[in-house]
């Protein structure tokens, strides 16, 4: 990404200010969601019902498949987005980076919830959702040029694995 312009400075300010309110919530969002699941009983550290474990892993399933359909999206726009601005680079970046933190933990803890099955489902299935959860996460730190690279097949990865979950549930 290119430096902005100096009469953009004012934009770019206003953007990041978004950014970081936005990532603020986010993140306040998430531990909320996990205090509410402790406190309701459910803890994907320890070992759950099955029966409630299978209705989780069906609603993440479907939403790791939505995020993973939105960063695919995402990277044909960007294919597209060749005189893009500075700050719009910047706005799209960032949201695929906020997404790509969402499928990081939505693995995170369907890899933790397909322990409680387990060996009720493959261990090939349980080490898929590591390994997806450990490339999203290094995805998350890579500079542009390997996130762009590497960002294509692990969708494909991961798209084949939610298909496989859905089929195991």
């Amino acid at each position: 990404m290119d430096q902005p312009p100096l009469d953009d400075a004012r934009a770019e300010a206003a953007v990041w200010q978004a950014m970081v309110l936005f990532s603020t919530l986010s993140t306040a969002t998430t531990v909320w969601h996990a205090a509410r699941e402790r406190r309701a009983g459910h803890d994907p550290s320890t070992q759950e019902a099955s029966a409630f474990v299978q209705a989780y892993l069906r609603r993440a399933a479907g939403e790791l498949q939505a995020l993973l359909m939105q960063l695919q999206a995402a990277l044909i726009q960007a294919e597209h987005a060749e005189d893009e601005g500075y700050i719009a680079a910047l706005v799209r970046r960032y949201h695929d980076l906020m997404a790509l933190r969402r499928v990081s933990h939505h693995l995170k803890l369907i890899h933790q919830r397909l322990l409680s099955l387990y060996p009720g489902v493959t261990e090939a299935l349980v080490e898929e959702a590591r390994l997806l959860r450990d490339e999203s996460s290094a995805l998350l730190g890579a500079e542009d040029d390997a996130f762009a690279t590497r960002l294509s097949p692990f969708l494909r990865r991961a798209l084949v694995f939610t298909g496989s979950l859905h089929r195991v549930l």
